[in-house]
């Protein structure tokens, strides 16, 4: 009896984690977003959004939001994508950093700036919204009752933002503007080599009424095109998308990106962006996602030819700069050499470049070299495939 009392015991601790059914938000054949019911697996709460390797909550709190909780959907959508980018990890890229990682949690809803000796900044401070980070762990404050923390992902909430708002100007309005710029002082520039052709003419032939009458309209002419280009910047807020919000936490594709950079963290920290940063986190999202959607249907935000563009940039040492590093250079690179170049082990051969690199990493030096490395490893023909990346660093004018 008192055998069997502890073979029930063995039985029910090595009973695999809990595997639950809850909708969540996917992308279906056309990359559009739609609601499925899916399992999450490797749950350790019978209750709450608590599993072995991530734990879900809300702002601030230190409580896994729980299964009935109005937060529930995007929880279990984080949940669900979350341990999907864990899985590439760990079972195509073979990740042992990724193995080792303690469990993550995920904060919901929190638009604190993070703090890195008091985990949170305060909340008198300001707050931020429409975008997602990942935050390196830290030793906490003692004094402070600041409790330790390790590597955290943070969704804000979303909220409405208006154009004006937003501190940048898109490049096509700038073009519009300095092509009206020049127009506007052409314009201008002609109407007076007419007034003083009328006025050298008029004075000739005394012809005064003729005069004043083309000067009216010269007058006229100039000051409707100086009205167009002063009020040209509010015509095209009123003409353009006014209201912008992310809710970044449904997003698949954010989410993948987010845990990239925690997966890279062993060689790329998690303590500021850069562009070598943000392009590989970008690339693996798109592979995690097993979509090319994120390379080819960006458009013109783009400054590489990994995607659809009408200007194909070469690279340019502004890239560099922290201001920049969201501008999808680096991506589109990614994205041509491990499609373009190394079809059969992309994703090892980008992989491999993380190896070399570090979150001081730079485009025109380090990435180059890093790949070059890599391809001795993982190209099928080192030499003629190092051959063929010097052919395009070239053409791309590095």
């Amino acid at each position: 009896m008192k055998a069997l009392y502890f073979l029930s015991i063995l039985i029910f601790c090595l009973k695999p984690l809990s595997a639950k059914t809850f909708e969540v938000l996917l992308r279906d054949d056309q990359f559009r977003p739609t609601k499925e019911f899916v399992e999450l697996n490797d749950l350790e709460s019978e209750d709450s959004f608590d599993g072995k390797y991530f734990k879900i909550v809300l702002s601030k709190s230190n409580e896994a939001i729980k299964f009935d909780d109005e937060y529930s959907f995007k929880a279990a959508t984080v949940y669900y994508h979350l341990t999907k980018a864990r899985n590439y990890f760990i079972e195509r890229i073979k990740s042992e950093h990724v193995k080792k990682l303690e469990k993550i949690t995920v904060r919901l809803e929190i638009s604190h700036v993070f703090n890195e000796v008091g985990h949170f900044a305060h909340d008198n401070l300001a707050k931020e919204y429409n975008n997602a980070l990942s935050v390196p762990s830290g030793k906490g404050f003692p004094a402070k009752n600041v409790a330790p923390w390790g590597p955290e992902i943070w969704f804000r909430p979303s909220l409405e933002v208006h154009v004006r708002d937003l501190g940048f100007s898109d490049s096509n309005d700038q073009l519009i503007k300095s092509s009206l710029h020049d127009f506007r002082n052409q314009t201008h520039l002609s109407n007076f080599r007419n007034f003083l052709f009328q006025l050298i003419f008029s004075v000739n032939a005394g012809q005064t009424e003729y005069f004043l009458n083309s000067v009216f309209r010269l007058v006229q002419s100039s000051v409707i095109m100086e009205f167009l280009y002063q009020t040209s910047d509010e015509a095209a807020q009123f003409f353009s998308r006014k209201i912008y919000k992310l809710d970044s936490a449904m997003v698949p594709e954010i989410i993948y990106h987010e845990y990239s950079h925690i997966a890279l963290s062993d060689k790329m920290e998690l303590t500021h962006s850069s562009p070598v940063n943000e392009g590989f986190a970008d690339y693996f999202a798109s592979k995690i996602a097993h979509s090319k959607e994120l390379a080819t249907h960006i458009n013109e935000y783009n400054l590489f030819s990994g995607k659809k563009v009408k200007n194909k940039l070469m690279y340019r040492a502004e890239f560099e700069r922290q201001k920049l590093a969201n501008t999808d250079f680096v991506f589109g690179l990614l994205w041509s050499l491990g499609n373009d170049l190394k079809k059969d082990a992309d994703d090892d051969f980008v992989f491999g470049m993380t190896r070399e690199l570090n979150s001081s990493s730079n485009i025109r030096d380090d990435l180059i070299r890093s790949s070059l490395k890599s391809c001795t490893q993982f190209c099928l023909d080192p030499m003629n495939d190092r051959l063929k990346l010097f052919q395009f660093y070239h053409r791309k004018n590095f």
